[in-house]
């Protein structure tokens, strides 16, 4: 494949896959205020400070010095890449594009030549050329027009970058597009949920190359355009082991290894379902804290609290948050739904795990990836890459997922996209002699055998504790349990079963006076406890 021309903007030259082909013209097209000409001043900047590419730069509408004051702001010092034969910025009328002859270069192609091989310019920005199809009305003669001034600048051995208005009519496709050889719509467009405009990018056509369909949004930072792919496109192969027996990660909590069989199978992605006030947060820190513990580096993305409350909130339970956070084993990742863009959030997580050494994540939780998604089609998509990204990354994963209600009896009909992860830890709660527990249950896990017992699950000062089997009980996972609970029934038949052995003892000829007085207390004081919890079972005052 022949060398790419990169821009210089990462996320872009992902969408590009690798960047433009040299001597392509590009048209950056799209409304006022999108970015277009800013798009455009970037990729003429960072070829020529980041690939040793000068460039021109032909100005229409606006003078240089508005330019260079204006593109400060980005950090951008167009009039010091001047000064180092870098940069040649041309202010001139559109008229100059029409040669009097046609045996003769037009004057604008003429100083752009100049500049050029005076500099050893690579690349061209062209702002913009609809003041040239603008000249006429003949829309023959400014097809014609155009294409010999794109043409011109190829032959000066430079890659045309121009940018363009969009047509006024929805969905109409200009000459312009035709005429050039790779098209990038920008848009900037109200969100229906979101407090600030939306902008997005897609790519209509790249001549000779492959790039990423869909639209990718983009901001505009103090540092010019950051571009997010939809999808994070070509990633590497997964570094978990595929010979032998999975590696098993340790959840961190007691008793939950057992029902996982182990711990989470390494590399997959579970979902941790349930309503309000299961544990679930707290179970997907626990996670990611028992991996800082062993050194392990970790990461958290909070949706719904800010790192400092959750951090002293996870200190009641005895997870040292903030302790983690200090010394560098656990990171937070924290975003306002209302105001990210998922694939903003994809793209910092992408960055992370390339830098190496992620082996945890914790998304808390799926819920606001909804939220912050303008698309709704979209939002499978989404969390897709999530798991694709660190399916490819070796990342074992939980994310969290609020249930609004249960229905029927099974869970899974509640949990969105079940199908799409290795596993799914449902917990729920349960009321048992007007006292509410918690519930917990392995529903799927692949990578091995687990257990599908129905577990209680506790929290207090040193986090969260799996406890016994719900054994003799039925319709848990519908919230209305029946039958008794083995552990109550026990309860109940352990002072039986001292005063069936006192009356045992009682019949022997070998008991004395002092020893049956002692017996009769014990079973005073056994009846007596059998008494107080028939009461309380059976709700008795008296």
């Amino acid at each position: 494949m022949p060398k790419l021309m990169q821009t210089g903007i990462e996320g872009l030259d992902r969408v590009l896959c690798g960047g433009f082909l040299y001597h392509n013209s590009i048209l950056l097209k799209g409304a006022p205020g999108c970015g277009k000409t800013t798009l455009g001043m970037q990729i003429i900047y960072n070829g020529a400070t980041l690939y040793d590419e000068p460039g021109v730069i032909v100005l229409f509408e606006q003078f240089p010095q508005q330019l260079f004051r204006d593109v400060s702001s980005y950090g951008w010092d167009l009039r010091g890449l001047e000064e180092q034969g870098k940069l040649r910025v041309l202010f001139s009328e559109p008229e100059e594009v029409v040669s009097p002859d046609r045996m003769i270069d037009p004057p604008l192609v003429s100083k752009v030549q100049a500049a050029a091989y005076e500099i050893g310019a690579r690349r061209v920005l062209v702002d913009s050329v609809s003041h040239i199809l603008n000249l006429t009305r003949d829309q023959r003669e400014a097809r014609e027009l155009l294409l010999r001034f794109i043409n011109a600048l190829k032959s000066i051995g430079l890659t045309p970058v121009l940018t363009a208005e969009a047509e006024n009519t929805a969905g109409a496709i200009g000459v312009d597009e035709y005429l050039t050889d790779c098209v990038l719509n920008l848009s900037s467009e109200a969100a229906r949920n979101k407090t600030f405009a939306i902008r997005e990018l897609s790519i209509r056509k790249t001549r000779g190359h492959d790039h990423l369909r869909g639209r990718h949004v983009f901001r505009l930072t103090n540092r010019g355009v950051e571009v997010f792919p939809r999808t994070p496109g070509r990633l590497p192969e997964s570094s978990v082991t595929t010979g032998g027996a999975l590696a098993r990660l340790s959840s961190g909590i007691s008793g939950l290894d057992e029902l996982l069989g182990g711990g989470y199978t390494q590399g997959t992605s579970t979902i941790i379902a349930g309503m309000p006030g299961t544990f679930k947060t707290t179970l997907g820190v626990q996670f990611v804290t028992k991996g800082a513990r062993s050194d392990e580096k970790c990461i958290l993305v909070s949706f719904s609290e800010r790192p400092g409350f959750l951090a002293r909130l996870m200190e009641e339970k005895g997870l040292p948050v903030g302790a983690m956070v200090s010394e560098g084993r656990l990171k937070i990742l924290h975003y306002v739904p209302k105001e990210t863009f998922m694939e903003e959030v994809l793209a910092h997580l992408e960055a992370e795990f390339r830098a190496g050494g992620v082996t945890r994540l914790t998304v808390d939780g799926i819920n606001e990836i909804e939220r912050g998604i303008e698309e709704p089609d979209a939002y499978k998509d989404i969390l897709q890459a999530f798991l694709t990204l660190c399916q490819a990354y070796g990342v074992t994963a939980l994310f969290t997922q609020k249930l609004e209600q249960l229905s029927g009896t099974s869970p899974l009909s509640n949990i969105n996209y079940a199908s799409m992860f290795d596993g799914i830890i449902y917990l729920g709660t349960l009321e048992i002699e007007s006292a509410v527990h918690k519930v917990v249950s392995v529903l799927k896990m692949r990578g091995g055998a687990f257990s599908t017992d129905l577990c209680e699950i506790t929290c207090d000062s040193k986090g969260l504790t799996v406890l016994d089997k719900f054994v003799g009980l039925s319709g848990i996972l519908s919230g209305n349990a029946q039958g008794q609970y083995k552990k109550t029934v026990e309860e109940l038949f352990q002072p039986l079963y001292f005063i069936r052995d006192f009356l045992e003892m009682l019949g022997s000829p070998d008991v004395d006076e002092a020893q049956r007085a002692m017996i009769i207390e014990n079973l005073r004081a056994e009846a007596n406890k059998l008494v107080d919890k028939l009461k309380t079972h059976f709700n008795v005052k008296q």
